[in-house]
């Protein structure tokens, strides 16, 4: 007869006493031929003192003998354990955590986090974590999640992981296990979410409401004293501390992001989508350049818009999804677009209007240097369709023979390091007339290009310092057009803003100009 250790009872006790109330699944195993309950739990259990609640729990007649192909019922809490950690599998922006003490720790691919680390993401910032089982837990911006119990089950591959979510919003991929299914909660102030295989998201803004949204599976959401629900896929549920937990809502479509401009030359980019009536705010995301590029932004916005400035040229890809009236977010929609912003135009010195000169020799004053070329380029027609001439200008005054009389287009851009140009400048007029015409004469003035937004108010900056410390001038206006014969003559470094609607925010220059 096997004797039980005393102390084998007493683990059985306390590891069952801390386990009820907490989960209730259980793993279902196949017999094996050969196999026996006491075999079977050096293998598989934590204790052999739960043979005999084993074979009454299955009603087995002989613990030495089972039915090859019969199944056994195993309480999670039965199943040998271990402690386990989450590994960083990506980040970006301000990201911290700290250890259960309270104790900062680095942010790094390379380091386990065990059970009571606190994570934290600022602004625009994402934390994205992976787990033993290969599940993993998304911390949007403006987050705190600490892990709070991180267990392996090495017989299964399944993992126990519970998560205490303080503020923000989070997103879960949780890997289903067909021996027994990985127990995964995140728990807010005012409710705890439980999945076993399923992709969900949970928001908690304030402390006592709490959104939970199904994109794949089924969770359970338990409020406490408010209720508990079962949600499927496409749909949502709000829990709160003061109401009644209500029936499952269907989550809101994917926005259209048909719309979406494909290419964009100003910084930050206009982003424009189809607006969905059901929906009073968006949350938004920008990733890139590159195929697994960094998140850059992510905001929450009223309108279908977005303007969030960007650190270089190359491609981005743009995913928002929809918040109902309730709280609810729905799909998301996501779609590449390309940023060709740098270097940026530069400011120009000419005349404000058509400039008519006589005879075919136009000059220009540019700010071109050897080791900041623009390339010149002149047309017939104000699209640029056909190119009459191109030229590198390396120098700040140039003159050119222009090729005949009539109406032509000019333009200009700065060429980057490869000598590749960046975006274009405003069209410019000129129209070539006799050498004995009256001409119509164009106010000279600094010109910078004009931008889509609603409302757009531009700021003009001189200074006699890089730093701008020292403001010589400084004029704001509706048209990027300053007469120079208003502005002080000299050299200056000068600074352009652009100023629109919803906040719209924009440096369209900073380069030394000579002003005469």
């Amino acid at each position: 007869m096997r004797i039980i250790p005393f102390v084998c009872t007493i683990l059985l006790f306390n590891s069952a006493h801390a386990a009820s109330g907490i989960d209730s699944a259980r793993w279902e195993y196949l017999v094996k031929p050969g196999d026996s309950l006491w075999t079977f739990a050096d293998q598989h259990l934590s204790s052999a003192a739960y043979v005999p609640r084993l074979q009454k729990l299955n009603r087995i007649a002989d613990p030495y003998r089972l039915t090859p192909g019969s199944r056994i019922k195993v309480p999670y809490a039965w199943v040998r354990q271990q402690p386990s950690s989450a590994q960083i599998e990506e980040f970006s922006g301000e990201v911290s955590a700290h250890d259960a003490a309270g104790k900062p720790m680095p942010i790094s691919k390379d380091i386990r986090y065990p059970k009571g680390v606190q994570f934290q993401t600022g602004n625009d910032a994402m934390l994205k974590l992976r787990f033993a089982d290969g599940s993993t837990l998304l911390l949007n911006a403006n987050t705190t999640a600490q892990l709070q119990n991180e267990i392996y089950y090495p017989s299964t591959g399944s993992a126990r992981t519970e998560i205490k979510l303080d503020k923000g919003n989070t997103g879960s991929a949780v890997i289903p296990n067909i021996l027994m299914p990985g127990r995964y909660q995140i728990r807010t102030p005012s409710a705890v979410t439980t999945v076993r295989g399923t992709e969900f998201r949970v928001s908690a803004e304030t402390a006592d409401s709490t959104a939970t949204e199904v994109l794949r599976g089924k969770v359970n959401v338990n409020a406490s004293k408010q209720g508990q629900v079962d949600v499927p896929a496409g749909f949502g549920a709000m829990a709160s501390a003061n109401a009644k937990l209500g029936q499952p809502q269907a989550l809101p479509a994917a926005p259209d992001l048909s719309s979406l401009p494909t290419a964009s030359s100003f910084n930050p980019p206009l982003l424009h989508w189809q607006a969905d009536q059901q929906a009073v705010a968006y949350r938004v995301s920008v990733r890139g350049p590159g195929e697994h590029g960094k998140q850059i932004a992510e905001r929450t916005v009223q309108q279908a818009q977005l303007y969030a400035a960007l650190p270089e040229n190359g491609e981005y890809r743009l995913s928002a999804r929809a918040r109902n009236a309730t709280g609810l977010e729905g799909y998301d929609s996501s779609r590449s677009f390309t940023l060709q912003a740098y270097p940026q135009p530069p400011l120009l010195q000419a005349g404000d209007g058509v400039q008519e000169i006589r005879g075919k020799s136009f000059s220009l004053r540019l700010n071109a240097s050897p080791t900041q070329p623009l390339q010149w380029q002149l047309s017939r027609t104000a699209d640029f369709a056909s190119i009459s001439l191109q030229r590198t200008l390396t120098e700040a005054d140039s003159t050119i023979e222009l090729p005949d009389k009539g109406a032509w287009f000019w333009r200009v851009a700065r060429l980057d390091a490869k000598g590749q140009p960046g975006p274009y400048s405003d069209t410019q007029a000129i129209q070539v007339r006799g050498l004995f015409s009256a001409l119509k004469p164009a106010v000279p003035s600094l010109l910078a290009r004009r931008y889509p937004v609603a409302g757009a108010r531009y700021t003009l900056t001189l200074s006699d310092q890089a730093d701008m410390k020292t403001i010589r001038y400084r004029d704001s206006r509706a048209q990027p057009v300053w007469p120079l014969a208003q502005l002080p003559q000299g050299r200056y470094f000068a600074r352009l803003e652009v100023s629109g609607e919803h906040g719209y925010q924009a440096i369209e220059a900073f380069e030394e100009v000579q002003l005469r």
